[in-house]
């Protein structure tokens, strides 16, 4: 049975770019199909929407997909180990599920005659998570950035980037540590010839290509204690989708 009656997204990775977006769609669903319960099929409800992939642009796609009506049964190992991967086979590849959304992902895809004008990025704060941070609590799962700021914006290549956020009595890592992480990730994914430039850093590349920033509850006074604490006794169902 699914567990619940609530949306979940997950990330799947692994997918050729050889095929067209509408066969991988099918191939997809039918991979996916063929790993529900009986039940899970008339229960459960399966959304695929097929991206680019912001790493490997010419060779691969990325899919992200949204389970109405419960998690499927063979993606619990996910809900035990929400920072971890599940592999299926879809044909003759190998794709990966996730619902960690780690690195960057774009939420939806300019159209075909459309120039991208400008990136969005969009990082959770800590504790937060890459996608759930700015979804719905709602039984539809409506994603601010991607279902209504793509209708605003839809020449931007919109995307969320994920990271280890959770707070745990173990220890974090420092500011800088994750500020340089993103730095490095947003030097993968930027084509521009600069980029490819290993004598000059990457803030510096992308200090003069940064219009704007747009700061949402951030606690520039500080953080009450009692706050951190209740972050660090959490249950550890961090991440969610």
């Amino acid at each position: 049975m699914a567990s619940q009656k609530k949306s979940h997204v997950f990330r799947v990775t692994g997918l050729s770019r050889e095929r067209p977006d509408g066969d991988l769609e099918t191939t997809l669903q039918e991979a996916i199909s063929d790993n529900f319960t009986d039940d899970e099929r008339s229960q459960v409800k399966t959304e695929i929407t097929i991206v680019p992939s912001c790493y490997e642009v010419d060779t691969q796609r990325v899919a992200l997909v949204q389970f109405r009506g419960g998690m499927p049964e063979f993606l619990s190992e996910l809900r035990v180990n929400p920072l971890g991967d599940w592999q299926v086979e879809m044909g003759d590849d190998d794709i990966n599920f996730d619902c960690h959304f780690f690195g960057f992902t774009q939420l939806y895809a300019p159209g075909e005659k459309e120039a991208v004008v400008a990136d969005i990025i969009a990082i959770a704060g800590l504790d937060g998570h890459a996608y759930g941070s700015w979804q719905g609590r709602g039984n539809l799962g409506r994603m601010w950035l991607r279902d209504f700021l793509s209708k605003d914006l839809p020449q931007c290549r919109t995307m969320i980037y994920g990271y280890n956020s959770k707070l745990s009595s173990h220890g974090v890592d420092k500011i800088l540590d994750y500020g340089r992480e993103l730095m490095e990730e947003i030097k993968k994914i930027r084509n521009t010839k600069e980029t490819r430039d290993e004598d000059h850093p990457a803030i510096t590349l992308l200090y003069p290509a940064t219009y704007g920033m747009i700061l949402f509850a951030i606690p520039h006074k500080g953080l009450v204690m009692d706050d951190i604490q209740q972050m660090l006794t959490g249950d550890g169902r961090h991440p969610r989708g």
